[in-house]
């Protein structure tokens, strides 16, 4: 049986102190932040089960900017119900720009 997973494209802005953490770091920090949202997540199916996340073009170190993450959810979940559970869980520097 295939689990229906539920896209959302979101684009997230580093600055600040954020800048200086690579693309990987930013991927923990996303993973560990909706995990603590209590949101219907979507895992990866296999021995290992992982948070399912697809990063568009890293940002380079050090430089400020804007990037696109999609995640993928269980159920629908809107940008605004997304946005205030997970602004409150990402650390300064991190914020949330706009789902296309």
């Amino acid at each position: 049986m295939e689990i229906i997973k539920y896209p959302l494209k979101v684009r997230y802005c580093k600055s600040g102190e954020m800048v200086y953490f690579s693309q990987l770091d930013i991927m923990h920090i996303f993973d560990r932040a909706l995990r603590r949202t209590e949101l219907p997540l979507y895992f990866t199916q296999g021995f290992t089960p992982r948070l399912k996340m697809s990063f568009g073009n890293a940002l380079k170190l050090g430089v400020a900017g804007e990037s696109e993450v999609t995640f993928y959810f269980l159920q629908e979940v809107s940008y605004d119900q997304l946005c205030q559970l997970l602004s409150n869980q990402l650390p300064e520097g991190l914020h949330l720009k706009g789902a296309d």
